[in-house]
């Protein structure tokens, strides 16, 4: 399916689209981090999930949550298909920015970003433990941050 947005044009596959990112949906992490995106992005957001659904992508099925903070959250989704043509326009949905980025394996990602988010968990965000805690992982969102501002930032 060609897909247009403003001035980009896409190929998508929007059922194989469809079925990769609800086996993700089904099979997502459980640190609060996550659960919080998965509870409050609706609510927050009400466009995003319309928005990602005209790609096939399930809101609850990124590839990759990036939680810059415990309520500053950066979702990554990977499309089936390509980027035809590069808008000049920004894609923007409820005050979100939308980067699509092309990959070389006949897909691209959505980067949708950066989110403020309620904190919906009873347990105090700054007392969770979460594999977004790991050094590795700290390490790629100081990488992700720096290339999307032009700032370098040091995440603890």
């Amino acid at each position: 399916m060609i897909l247009v947005l403003a001035d980009w044009r896409f190929r998508v596959d929007v059922e194989e689209t469809r079925f990769r990112t609800e086996r993700n949906a089904s099979d997502h992490c459980e640190c609060a981090y996550c659960k919080n995106y998965y509870e409050a992005v609706d609510a927050a957001y009400p466009g995003l999930r319309p928005f990602l659904a005209e790609f096939g992508v399930h809101i609850a099925g990124p590839s990759e949550l990036m939680p810059f903070e415990p309520t500053l959250v950066l979702a990554c989704y990977r499309v089936q298909g390509r980027i035809l043509e590069w808008g000049r326009a920004g894609l923007v949905v409820d005050g979100v920015q939308i980067v699509p980025e092309p990959e070389e394996d006949g897909t691209f990602l959505l980067w949708v970003g950066e989110m403020e988010l309620p904190w919906l968990q009873t347990e105090p965000a700054e007392d969770v433990v979460s594999p977004a805690n790991l050094p590795e992982f700290l390490e790629r969102m100081e990488r992700v941050w720096t290339l999307r501002h032009g700032v370098e930032v040091v995440f603890s």
